[in-house]
């Protein structure tokens, strides 16, 4: 089909992003070191969603003693200017780093996973 794409009433933009995490207290302090933001205790609305400026927000509802899947595609892709200190920097906050550096020509990138499972990739685009 060419020509010009029906409009939508749907915009393009994501404006949020939710994590499903079973600490939400763990969950609030970890995420909020990786991106480098103040934890506003106001932020947490009816004990289980935690709301951070970035759009990320971090549900517990329902999440109590359910299993952590051994396996959960990438949630979010993120950025760095530094592959190798990032690393460094997500497992000492406590994440686990779930695939090593992967170095390509116009992109290094790394998979890391917090204690709920969810997965993320850290990416250093070199273009």
């Amino acid at each position: 089909m060419q020509g010009h794409a029906p409009k939508s009433l749907v915009s393009t933009n994501s404006i949020s992003y939710f994590i499903y995490v079973r600490d939400l207290k763990q969950a609030i302090t970890m995420y909020s070191q990786l991106f480098g933001l103040s934890i506003k205790e106001e932020e947490i609305l009816f004990g289980h969603l935690y709301f951070m400026p970035n759009g990320v927000i971090l549900d517990s509802h329902e999440m109590e003693g359910r299993p952590i899947p051994e396996w959960l595609p990438v949630s979010l892709k993120l950025a760095t200017t530094n592959i190798d200190q990032t690393r460094d920097y997500v497992q000492e906050l406590g994440f686990e780093i779930s695939q090593e550096i992967n170095r390509g020509p116009q992109v290094s990138w790394f998979l890391f996973k917090d204690p709920d499972g969810n997965t993320l990739m850290m990416c250093h685009d070199h273009i």
